[in-house]
Order: C-alpha cells, then sequence, then structure tokens
C-alpha cells in the first residue's frame, strides 16, 4: 500500500564527536540495531577509522526507521542492524534485515559481533576463509534445523518464525569477498562502475539448510585503487531503483565534504538520505568502507 504521511526531518541519533580510531593489534566493533532506534527520521551513526603511513581506510554505518511508515505490515518498527569491525586481519561490514521481527537479525549481527576479535585479530588471513566463517557464526545463531522426525512448520496459528536478510563483506590487504542472503546488497563502486557482490537468495532462519554456504556462494575480488564498499538493506535499493550506484557516488562526494575521519559515516547517512528523500517507506541501512590509495598505506588497508 502507499504510505500517505508526511516525512519527517531526519535527526542525528549519535555523538557529534569524530569516529573511533583504531591502532595497533587491537580488534574494534561499532554495532547499530533497529529496536535501539526505532522513530521516523532518527539517523544513528557509527564509524571506525584505521590510521595509517598513508590515508586512513574509514568506515562509516547510518541506520534509519526510514522517512515514511513501513507499506507493508511489520512486527516492530526498525529490524534492520549493521555492524562494522576492524583487526590486524581487516575489515568486515555486515548489514541485516529481519523479517518477522529483529530476532533473527540481532542475533547473527551479534555473533559476528562476538567472532570479530578471534577472526581479526591475526595478522595473516584468507579473506574468503574469514567470510566463509563469518557467515558460519550467523547461521549458527540463527539456523535450527529441525530434529529428526521433527516439523519444519509451526502449528497453526504460532507466529511466523523470524528470519533476516544478510550480507557481508571481508577486506584484507589484496581482496575482499562477500557472502549474502535474502535481499541486502553488497557491491563495489570501481571506476564509476557498479558491481554487485551478491544476488537475492534464500533468507537465513531457523530452516536454513545445515550448511551455510548452501546456495550462497562466497564472491572473492582483488581490491582495486579507489574501490568503494557499500552494503545496504532492500529499503535503499528499492526506492533508489536503478539510481542506486549514481546515488552511491553522489554520497561519496557529499561525504567527502566532510572530512576525514568522518567522511564514511557522511556517506552512509548520505545514502540512505537519498532512499529517503525518494520516499521512502522501510527501514533504511547502510555501511561503506572509503580507502584512499590503497596501494600505499600499512598493513591490510
Amino acid at each position: 500500500m502507499t504510505a500517505r504521511s508526511t516525512a519527517r526531518r531526519p535527526a542525528d541519533s549519535a555523538p557529534k564527536g569524530p569516529a573511533v580510531r583504531v591502532a595497533g593489534d587491537a580488534v574494534r566493533t561499532a554495532l547499530l540495531l533497529g529496536p535501539d532506534h526505532p522513530g521516523l527520521g532518527e539517523v544513528a551513526l557509527g564509524g571506525l577509522s584505521v590510521e595509517g603511513d598513508g590515508a586512513p581506510t574509514m568506515l562509516g554505518a547510518a541506520l534509519s526507521a526510514g522517512w515514511r511508515p513501513k507499506a507493508v505490515p511489520a512486527v516492530e518498527p526498525n529490524e534492520d542492524g549493521a555492524l562494522l569491525a576492524v583487526g590486524p586481519a581487516g575489515a568486515l561490514l555486515a548489514v541485516a534485515d529481519g523479517h518477522n521481527g529483529s530476532a533473527a537479525s540481532t542475533a547473527a549481527l551479534r555473533a559476528l559481533a562476538a567472532r570479530a576479535p578471534v577472526l581479526l585479530a591475526h595478522r595473516t588471513g584468507d579473506e574468503a576463509e574469514l567470510a566463509a566463517a563469518f557467515a558460519a557464526a550467523a547461521h549458527g545463531a540463527v539456523a535450527r534445523p529441525p530434529a529428526p522426525g521433527g516439523s519444519e512448520a509451526g502449528a497453526e496459528g504460532e507466529p511466523r518464525p523470524a528470519r533476516t536478510a544478510l550480507s557481508l563483506v571481508v577486506v584484507t590487504a589484496a581482496a575482499f569477498a562477500a557472502v549474502g542472503y535474502g535481499d541486502t546488497t553488497a557491491a563495489v563502486v570501481r571506476r564509476g562502475r557498479l558491481h554487485l557482490l551478491d544476488e537475492p537468495s534464500e533468507f537465513l532462519g531457523p530452516t536454513s539448510p545445515a550448511d551455510p554456504l548452501a546456495g550462497h556462494p562466497v564472491t572473492r575480488r582483488r581490491r582495486g585503487p579507489g574501490d568503494l564498499l557499500v552494503v545496504v538493506s532492500d529499503g535503499v535499493t528499492d526506492y533508489l531503483g536503478r539510481a542506486f550506484g549514481a546515488a552511491i557516488e553522489a554520497a561519496s562526494r557529499a561525504g567527502a565534504d566532510g572530512g576525514q575521519p568522518d567522511a564514511a559515516r557522511a556517506t552512509a547517512r548520505s545514502l540512505i538520505a537519498r532512499a529517503g528523500a525518494a520516499g521512502a517507506g522501510d527501514n533504511l541501512t547502510a555501511a561503506v568502507l572509503l580507502a584512499a590509495r590503497p596501494r600505499r598505506t600499512f598493513g591490510w588497508f
């Protein structure tokens, strides 16, 4: 159905200070959960900045319940979530979009956050293996295959089980790898062109197959100078449509105007603001990674 209410003026809920700066061997995370930010027009921001010998790598996330009420019935006002993590091995960006409530999206992101200090702690790591390990962690927190002889369907009249869409990207020195479930989207903008890293697939939920990667392959790409990585919920892609790629580039230019180390989260905020201005009646979440001159910096970034 068509949303009829008047859009509200967005208001940032995060502090105005700089993004968290990471140095040394520490693993740091920034987690945004939709249930903590249910208000229309509210924008929650998170950011991490990794300092090196060159320009820093910046990660940013922005989350909102949307500019207008949801166009379809929902269990909760905001069922999205986002996670950023950085460590010696590389970085993780993840966006989840819960269905039938936020339980599955929250569980998946909390599981990723719990594994990040282990998986990103060592300076040597294969991005595809790390992506698969993170996917297994999210799967283990959400999937509950039925016992032998049990039924996958709930009893008549029971609430539908919570499921989640989830896209995650692991970035290392040489490459990045992505895994996706459902209708969230991971992409890279390279030399002005948008390249998708995952495709729509089955959602992650209690009845998901025992193999976390069954039907959800790991996509690996080598890094290129100036790559901009982005992960978004379907509220962003649905309302931007074919303008999605152009909106990412425009958002990154707007974010760069804010200076470092806040450019990444400013980019994420600008991207969801563009979806909101397009009339978004859905939750909106974006996570981005910006790396200036990646081949001239120290370590994975």
